[in-house]
C-alpha cells in the first residue's frame, strides 16, 4: 500500500524538474517585470519604436540583430562621428593596359580591373576611388589586425565610388575588392546603409567566421566614403540588451524590446582606450538623433552607455548642450549608464548628472549571477562598482546590468557587466512603455521627463540601499506603465513643468548643487537651517501659473520648516530645513529626501530633493588617532561605508583590514577621497588564504572626510566576518616639497599628533622627473617624444588637470606609441588627475625612442585647456644611502617637536637630463611593526 501512494508522490515531485523553464537567465527579464509585461501585451514589445546607440558601433551582421519579429531589418541606419572608417576619394581614369581596363588615380598610386564589367556605370563617365587600409586596424581593440586571414597586416581594399542609375532613379554606388585580388568583377554594388540596408564582408579561410559587417555611407560633397563597422564590441552588446530578437538563433533569447528598430551612430574610435570618443563626436551624434526624430513618427530613444567622471556635476559642457537640446526637443527621450566608478557616494558621471537623462545603475540578478558567473546569490544587488548619487539625484533608477548578449564574430566573450549594460536595458523599457502608449494610445505623445517620471515612480526599493545606490529604485516596467497610465487618466502629460532646484553645497566649486550635501555634517549644529531655492523652468515664458504643494520628508532627522510652497507665475520659492542631531548621533550616511505633492491631487510628488549628511568618524588624542571596527558581518555583494575625517597635518593613514581566523572572509575595500574618487582598491581579503590580512599606507591625503568602503566579494560562499583599523600618523615634513642640493641636505619633520613615534630611516635614490604642460588651443592633440634607457626601468606620466577645463571634455585619451606608431599602453583620464606608466621591455637596447599622445575630446569644437604633466624616471639599480638623526639612523618622534634628518648621499652619477631633476625617498620604518609607514619624497638640484 505504500508503494501505491508513494508512486503519485513521486511523479508529482518529478514533474517541476521535467517541466522546461523558459525564462531567460543569461539576460534577465523577469524580475524588472518584462516578461510578465510581454507574456500578457506580446504586441507592446518595442515595435514602433526606434533605438538609437551612441558606442562604438553596431554589427547588424550578428544572430540577434538582424531582423526584428516581423521579418524586417533591425538596424535601419549607421553613421560613423568619429572618421575612424573615412576613406578619402579622389578622381579616376579609366585607361586600357595590356588589352584591360584599369581603374587609377592621377597619382597612379591606386589602381583596380575589372570596372568596365560592372553592371552599373556612371551617369557622366565620373569615376571615384580611394583605399581602406589593413594599416588602420594596427592599434584597433579588436586585436584584429589581418582582415581576411592571409598572414599579411598590409592589404589595401580598393573602393570605387560614382553616380549612376536604375529604373529612373539615381544614386551614388560603391565597389569594394572585398578579397584584394585587384578586381572588381566579382564584387556587389553598395548604396549608402540607410537606402537599402546594404552589407558586405571580408571572408577568411573556409571554416572561418568573417570578422566584422560592413556598411557604406557615401559623402561625394566631402569627398569621402565613411566605412562602418564595430571593432569594440560594447555597441553590438548594448544593441542586444536592448532590442535583440533571438540571439544566437535561440528562441527564447531576446533583448528587453525585440520589436524595436535600431541606429547606430559610433561616437568612440576604437583605437584609443576603451573606444574613446573624439572632438565633437557625441555632439554631432546626438544633433543627428534629434534631427531625425523631429521628422520620423515612431517615438526615438537614445542609449548612450559613454561617459567619464563629473568634476562639477551637472555643468559640464556636454551636459548643458543636453540641457539646451531636450527642453527645445522633449520627445527626444535620453538614457545614460550612471558610471562605474562606484560604490563610493559622489561618484556619478558625466553626463549622467544632467537632469534631462535617464541614468541607470547596475543591478546583478541572482539568476544571471548563478548562470553567467556561477555566484550563489541570495537576492539581486546593485554591483560594486555602479557609481552613486550625492550633489546630485543619480543614478535615477538602477537595472540589470551583467548579462550574455550579441557581440561581433572577433569578439571571445560575449558577457560583460556595467552600468553600461545597465542603461541600455532602461532604454529597452522605455521602448516597452512608449510601444505600448502608441498602441493603446494612438497619437498621443509623453514628454520624456513625464515618461521618467512614471518610470522612477513605478520602480521598486531594494532593501538595505539608500536613494544615492539606488535612485528610485529597481525599474519596473510593469509599475512604470500603471504609473502613467493614472497619469494619462489624469491628463498630468499637459501643461507639464520642470523645476531648477539649488541647495548650498560648500564642497562644490560653486557652492551649489541640486541637492543638499554636506560631506562634514559634524560641523552643523542644532538650530541651522539651509535653504533649496526652486523655481519653474519655464517661469519666463508669461504664462499664468498657480501651485500649491504639500511637502513630506520621508526621514525623521530631515525637516521642512515649511509644511507648503507655492509658485506664482514667474515667482520662486525658498524651502527652508533643519536637521535633527538628536536623530544624527552615530557617525554614519544619513540620506533623506522631501517630496512635493501638488495640492488637491492625489498621486505622485511633483518634484523632490535630496539631503545629505555624513558624520565621520573623527580621529583625535582620545582615541590615540585610530579608529577599530572587529567583527564586521557583510553578506556577498552587499556594502558598508566608513567616511573618515583625516585631520590637517596627517602624514600617514595606514588601513588594515584582516580575518579573525576563525570565521569565514571574502572581501575588498575601497578608498574614495572627499571629491568621491576612488584612489585605491585593496587585494581580495580572503579567510581561505594562510595570511588572510591587508595593509595598506596612504600618503600626502589632503585633510578632509574621505569613505572606505568594505565590500562583500559577489562570489562569496556566506557571509564575511572581518576585522578593519585605521590609523593616521601625523610625522611630516615642515615643507610642501623637498628640494636639496650639494649645500643643504637636511630635512625637517615634524610629529603634529600626540603620539610619540619610533622609526628606523633609510633613503634611496631613485631616478629623476621632469615637469612641463601641454597647451591645447584650437586643436585636440598634443604628441610629447621621450626616450628610455637601458638603465632606466620605467617611465610614469602624472597629469593634472583644472575642474574647470575638465568639464569641457566627454573623453581624454592617453596613448604610449613605439616609433613604428604601434600603441604600447592606451588609457584615459576618468577624473582631472591621472597617470599612465610604461615598464621598460625592451631588452639590452641603449635607448628607444617613444611618444606621448594626448587627445582631448572637447564636447564642443576644440578649445582651450591645459594640462600639467610630471614625468617621472625610476632607474633599474636604486642608489641606497644612509639617513640619520645626529649619530643614529633611528629616530623618536614626540609632539610638535622640529627634528632635522641628515641624507648623506653623493651627486647622482646616473644619467639625468638637463632639465629634469633627480628625485629619491627616505623611508620611515616603524619600529613596532617593522613596516614602512611613511616615505617622503625629494628632489635634489
Amino acid at each position: 500500500m505504500k508503494l501505491r501512494n508513494l508512486l503519485p508522490a513521486l511523479l508529482l515531485f518529478v514533474h517541476p524538474l521535467n517541466a522546461q523553464d523558459t525564462s531567460q537567465t543569461f539576460l534577465s527579464l523577469k524580475p524588472t517585470g518584462v516578461e510578465n509585461f510581454l507574456s500578457l501585451h506580446p504586441d507592446y514589445d518595442g515595435r514602433g519604436t526606434v533605438i538609437f546607440v551612441l558606442d562604438t558601433g553596431v554589427d547588424m551582421g550578428i544572430d540577434g540583430l538582424k531582423t526584428t519579429p516581423d521579418g524586417k531589418p533591425k538596424v535601419i541606419d549607421v553613421r560613423d562621428f568619429t572618421g575612424q572608417g573615412n576613406v578619402r576619394i579622389s578622381g579616376a581614369r579609366l585607361e586600357k593596359e595590356d588589352g584591360e581596363f584599369v581603374l587609377e588615380n592621377a597619382e597612379r598610386t591606386l589602381s583596380v580591373k575589372g570596372v568596365d564589367k560592372l553592371g552599373l556605370k556612371p551617369v557622366d563617365g565620373s569615376y571615384f576611388i580611394g583605399n581602406f587600409d589593413e594599416e588602420r586596424f594596427k592599434n584597433s581593440n579588436s586585436g584584429v589586425k589581418d582582415l581576411n586571414g592571409n598572414g599579411k597586416t598590409n592589404d589595401n581594399f580598393v573602393v570605387v565610388v560614382f553616380k549612376t542609375s536604375q529604373g529612373g532613379e539615381e544614386f551614388w554606388v560603391a565597389y569594394f575588392d572585398t578579397n584584394a585580388d585587384g578586381s572588381l568583377e566579382d564584387e556587389k554594388p553598395l548604396r549608402s546603409y540607410h537606402e537599402k540596408f546594404d552589407t558586405f564582408q571580408i571572408q577568411q579561410a573556409p571554416g572561418r567566421l568573417p570578422y566584422f559587417t560592413f556598411a557604406f555611407n557615401i559623402f561625394p560633397e566631402a569627398g569621402t566614403v565613411s566605412v562602418f563597422y564595430d571593432d569594440g564590441a560594447h555597441g553590438t552588446h548594448v544593441s542586444g540588451i536592448a532590442s535583440g530578437y533571438m540571439i544566437g538563433r535561440e528562441k527564447h533569447f531576446n533583448g528587453v524590446a525585440p520589436g524595436s528598430k535600431l541606429v547606430g551612430l559610433k561616437i568612440g574610435q576604437n583605437t584609443m582606450s576603451g573606444g574613446a570618443t573624439v572632438t565633437e563626436s557625441m555632439k554631432r551624434a546626438y544633433l543627428f538623433a534629434d534631427s531625425v526624430s523631429r521628422v520620423w513618427k515612431q517615438p526615438c530613444i537614445i542609449n548612450m552607455s559613454f561617459g567619464i567622471g563629473s568634476v562639477i556635476e551637472g555643468n559640464a559642457d556636454m551636459e548643458l548642450f543636453l540641457q539646451d537640446l531636450l527642453r527645445k526637443n522633449p520627445y527626444l527621450y535620453v538614457c545614460t549608464s550612471n558610471g562605474n566608478n562606484g560604490p563610493g557616494i559622489s561618484s556619478s558621471g558625466l553626463p549622467a548628472s544632467s537632469k534631462y537623462v535617464l541614468s541607470s545603475g547596475a543591478v546583478l540578478t541572482k539568476d544571471v549571477g548563478r548562470d553567467v558567473y556561477s555566484a550563489s546569490l541570495s537576492e539581486d544587488i546593485i554591483l560594486h562598482f555602479s557609481a552613486r548619487g550625492g550633489e546630485v539625484s543619480k543614478p535615477d533608477v538602477v537595472s540589470p546590468g551583467a548579462c550574455v548578449s550579441t557581440v561581433p564574430n572577433w569578439s571571445t566573450s560575449d558577457r560583460m557587466w556595467g552600468t553600461s549594460m545597465a542603461s541600455p536595458y532602461s532604454t529597452g523599457v522605455t521602448s516597452l512603455i512608449l510601444s505600448a502608449v502608441s498602441q493603446k494610445y494612438p497619437g498621443l505623445k509623453i514628454p520624456s521627463q513625464v515618461l521618467f517620471r512614471a518610470i522612477k515612480n513605478g520602480a521598486m526599493h531594494m532593501d538595505g540601499y539608500t536613494a544615492l545606490d539606488e535612485g528610485a529604485g529597481y525599474i519596473n516596467v510593469e509599475g512604470a506603465f500603471s504609473v502613467l497610465e493614472k497619469m494619462i487618466k489624469n491628463k498630468d502629460y499637459e501643461d507639464t513643468e520642470d523645476y531648477n532646484i539649488t541647495a548650498y553645497v560648500p564642497s562644490m566649486a560653486n557652492d551649489r548643487a541640486p541637492n543638499l550635501y554636506f560631506r562634514d555634517g559634524s560641523i552643523i549644529k542644532d538650530g541651522d537651517t539651509f535653504r533649496y531655492n526652486i523655481s519653474r523652468v519655464n517661469a519666463g515664458e508669461g504664462k499664468k501659473f498657480y501651485g500649491i504643494f504639500n511637502l513630506e520628508s520621508n526621514s525623521g532627522w530631515l525637516v521642512p520648516v515649511q509644511k507648503k510652497i507655492y509658485f506664482r507665475n514667474g515667482q520662486g520659492t525658498a524651502l527652508n530645513v533643519r536637521f535633527d542631531k538628536s536623530q544624527m548621533k552615530e557617525p554614519g550616511l544619513y540620506t533623506g529626501k522631501i517630496s512635493a505633492f501638488p495640492e488637491g491631487r492625489k498621486g505622485f510628488p511633483e518634484f523632490s530633493m535630496l539631503a545629505t549628511v555624513i558624520i565621520p568618524y573623527e580621529f583625535n588624542g582620545s582615541n590615540r588617532y585610530t579608529q577599530t571596527f572587529e567583527k564586521e558581518v557583510l553578506q556577498p555583494g552587499r556594502h558598508k561605508r566608513y567616511f573618515i575625517n583625516i585631520p590637517s597635518g596627517t602624514g600617514n593613514v595606514t588601513i588594515k583590514i584582516s580575518s579573525d581566523g576563525k570565521n569565514y572572509a571574502q572581501a575588498v575595500y575601497r578608498l574614495f577621497d572627499p571629491d568621491g574618487e576612488n584612489i585605491y582598491t585593496s587585494q581580495l581579503l580572503n579567510s581561505d588564504l594562510k595570511e588572510a590580512e591587508f595593509t595598506s599606507n596612504h600618503e600626502n591625503l589632503r585633510p578632509g572626510v574621505y569613505e572606505l568602503v568594505v565590500h562583500g566579494y559577489y562570489m562569496a560562499k556566506q557571509a564575511s566576518v572581518y576585522n578593519l583599523k585605521i590609523e593616521c600618523s601625523g610625522v611630516n615634513s615642515l615643507n610642501k616639497e623637498i628640494v636639496l642640493d650639494t649645500k643643504n641636505r637636511n630635512i625637517s619633520v615634524m610629529n603634529s599628533f600626540s603620539q610619540v613615534k619610533q622609526y628606523e630611516l633609510t633613503g634611496r635614490l631613485l631616478g629623476y622627473r621632469k615637469e612641463f604642460t601641454a597647451e591645447f588651443n584650437g586643436v585636440d592633440r598634443y604628441v610629447y617624444p621621450f626616450v628610455i634607457r637601458k638603465n632606466e626601468s620605467s617611465k610614469e606620466f602624472n597629469f593634472s588637470i583644472s575642474k574647470e577645463d575638465f568639464n569641457k571634455f566627454t573623453d581624454f585619451s592617453v596613448i604610449i606609441y613605439d616609433e613604428s606608431g604601434k600603441a604600447l599602453i592606451k588609457d584615459g583620464l576618468n577624473y582631472e588627475n591621472g597617470e599612465i606608466s610604461l615598464e621598460n621591455t625592451f631588452g639590452e637596447k641603449d635607448s628607444t625612442k617613444l611618444s606621448l599622445e594626448l587627445i582631448p575630446a572637447f564636447a564642443n569644437k576644440a578649445g582651450y585647456a591645459r594640462v600639467e604633466i610630471k614625468e617621472v624616471t625610476s632607474i633599474s639599480s636604486p642608489v641606497e644611502f644612509p639617513v640619520q638623526y645626529g649619530q643614529s639612523s633611528r629616530i623618536e618622534l614626540y609632539p610638535n617637536v622640529e627634528k632635522k634628518l641628515k641624507c648623506s648621499f653623493e651627486a647622482p652619477s646616473y644619467y639625468y637630463p638637463a632639465d629634469s631633476k633627480p628625485y629619491g625617498k627616505v623611508y620611515f620604518r616603524s619600529i613596532e611593526t617593522d613596516k614602512v609607514e611613511l616615505e617622503l619624497p625629494f628632489l635634489f638640484k
